[in-house]
């Protein structure tokens, strides 16, 4: 009869009970390994995301944006020159106002315009391998409205937009890739490169990177015109809190004409947040689900296992007896567990590494091997899974052997 309690380890551990109750060990252990290492590899994602310079000030930034009407104004007409600098003036003479300055274009989003060009003294590209670059027509205190750094040369100023001077400014990426090994001022850029009469136009200034398609992309190629265009976005930077400047710039633009309309009025600090909201909302439901998991692993570990020691009280009793010491008993306990644990582990990684790839689409400066999402996915299981282990194997070696013996 001993020998056979050894064997079976009582009648509800018998070899397809001991599995059943493992693999539902494992496989809790595997889903949360799944879950877990995904919702780290994306919060550690969107931390990096956080962690990079948008390459301007977002602070006490504000941004609106105004759609002159035809036939009022034109893109050439001097009203639209005339209204632009009008309304920059009364924002730079308000009060709490440090700069104001328009461009095409909201910061971190695509320009909507770009070229394809060619640099004058270098090889002429192929038909259709010319390079690409965003455009934006700026007013001369768009860079130090959003504290853009000049590295070479200047920048523009008025007389450059009333004398309707034809130059760039570009940034750092743009001399980098195409300006290398030359002094970049001075340089000619060769745009409308596929009409029949191209322009040359000089380059006079290299400022610093902005991001300005989104923190989640490298700097593009820019290339900065002086100028107004019938639609514009205004950039006010202020000492006042931001929501205190959207009467302002209201004011500023009804006292040019009264009939302008202002939209899309909004604190730059709040659009680079919501231009993250996608991979935030994505962090913070992984997140929730990881910690679900860990929770239902576990109240599954410690409940199977419970459910097995219950079970195996005779077998238990018997070893007591028989000269097993109570650290025998933990170990017998751990072992049993720690086998099923090992392989959902395996498991686990081996499908959230497939799951990983197929989502590397979300994933910021990080990869689906990413070793520091791994060693915490382990080491948070691991603890998760050796406190629900602990109390029911400590329960398994504190058994009375005579009280074992006598149950049924």
């Amino acid at each position: 009869e001993i020998a056979e309690i050894l064997r079976s380890g009582d009648r509800g551990n018998t070899g397809g009970n001991k599995w059943r109750r493992g693999g539902l060990i494992a496989g809790e252990i595997a889903t949360a390994v799944v879950v877990l290492f995904l919702g780290t590899l994306v919060m550690r994602s969107y931390a990096k995301l956080l962690a990079v310079n948008p390459g301007f000030r977002t602070d006490h930034l504000l941004s609106a944006e105004i759609e002159l009407p035809e036939p009022v104004y034109s893109d050439t007409s001097p009203a639209t020159n005339l209204f632009y600098e009008q309304v920059l003036n009364r924002l730079s003479d308000s009060a709490g106002v440090v700069s104001a300055a328009t461009t095409t274009q909201t910061p971190l989003k695509p320009s909507l315009v770009m070229t394809r060009f060619a640099v004058e003294g270098k090889p002429r590209p192929l038909p259709g391998a010319f390079p690409l670059a965003q455009m934006r027509y700026v007013s001369p205190a768009f860079f130090s409205t959003l504290g853009l750094r000049v590295r070479e040369g200047r920048v523009f100023q008025q007389r450059d937009i009333d004398q309707n001077l034809n130059a760039f400014v570009v940034n750092e990426t743009f001399a980098k890739l195409y300006l290398s090994g030359r002094d970049p001022i001075g340089s000619r850029v060769i745009v409308g490169v596929l009409s029949l009469h191209p322009d040359v136009v000089p380059v006079i200034g290299v400022v610093t990177d902005a991001h300005d398609v989104g923190v989640d992309a490298a700097a593009q190629p820019e290339i900065y015109i002086p100028g107004f265009g019938l639609h514009a976005v205004l950039l006010v930077r202020s000492t006042f809190a931001t929501e205190r400047m959207e009467s302002v710039v209201r004011q500023a633009v009804h006292s040019v004409d009264s009939n302008q309309p202002v939209f899309h009025v909004q604190a730059m600090d709040a659009l680079l947040a919501d231009s993250l909201a996608r991979q935030r909302m994505t962090a913070v439901l992984l997140g929730i689900f990881a910690l679900v998991a860990l929770m239902l692993a576990a109240i599954g570990i410690y409940g199977v296992l419970s459910y097995s020691v219950e079970q195996r009280t005779r077998e238990i009793g018997v070893r007591m007896a028989l000269g097993a010491t109570r650290g025998d008993i933990l170990r017998l306990v751990l072992r049993q567990a720690g086998i099923f644990m090992v392989i959902g582990l395996a498991g686990g990684l081996g499908a959230a590494l497939i799951g990983a790839r197929l989502m590397s689409g979300l994933l910021f400066q990080t990869t689906a091997m990413d070793g520091a999402s791994m060693a915490i996915t382990v080491a948070v299981l691991g603890c998760v899974a050796l406190i629900a282990v602990s109390l029911p194997a400590g329960r398994a070696a504190s058994v009375n052997p005579t009280e074992a013996l006598r149950a049924e």
